[in-house]
């Protein structure tokens, strides 16, 4: 796994926890608070109740729950205290990243090899150097290549001359 996929999956995780618990603020959940209002109301509507298999009172298991309730309650503080660490946008995190980057920016494309828009700027006028020396190179070549044609063709009809004159000769 690359550093990049790992902190992609990093932003994704923190992402998520920020959405859960803006959705759990929103649908009053993140409020422990009426939770226990509403269990400690539910207990004292069933207080006279008792439980079909144990014949214990159900006000006697309310302050059993009471003591959930509360232990409950602890956890949800220590959670809530956590969440609320979190930034609550996630610009002040895409600002951290970004200042990251740029602090390390050279070391990244260096270790990695990339290129950047001022090496590619060079690539280009270099390449476009290169076309225009290739195309006076083609050009240059195709007039030595006429001239050299016209005395190769001049040689050979020297030769052939001298061959037939050396031909008379023998005959």
């Amino acid at each position: 796994m690359t550093p990049i996929e790992l902190l992609a999956i990093l932003i994704l995780a923190g992402a998520i926890v920020v959405l859960i618990y803006y959705y759990l603020q929103n649908n009053g959940i993140g409020d422990m608070g009426s939770v226990k209002t509403q269990v400690y109301g539910l207990g004292d509507r069933v207080s006279g109740v008792r439980n079909m298999e144990t014949g214990e009172k159900m006000s006697d298991m309310g302050e059993k729950m009471s003591g959930v309730g509360n232990k409950m309650s602890g956890v949800s503080d220590k959670i809530m205290g956590k969440v609320r660490d979190v930034p609550i946008s996630t610009d002040v995190l895409s600002n951290k990243i970004d200042v990251f980057l740029n602090e390390k920016s050279d070391e990244l494309i260096e270790d990695w090899s990339l290129a950047t828009k001022n090496d590619i700027g060079e690539l280009e006028k270099k390449m476009k150097v290169v076309t225009r020396n290739i195309d006076e190179l083609e050009h240059r070549f195709n007039e030595y290549r006429g001239f050299t044609n016209k005395k190769l063709d001049s040689l050979d009809e020297r030769l052939k001359k001298l061959e037939g004159e050396e031909e008379e000769i023998e005959e």
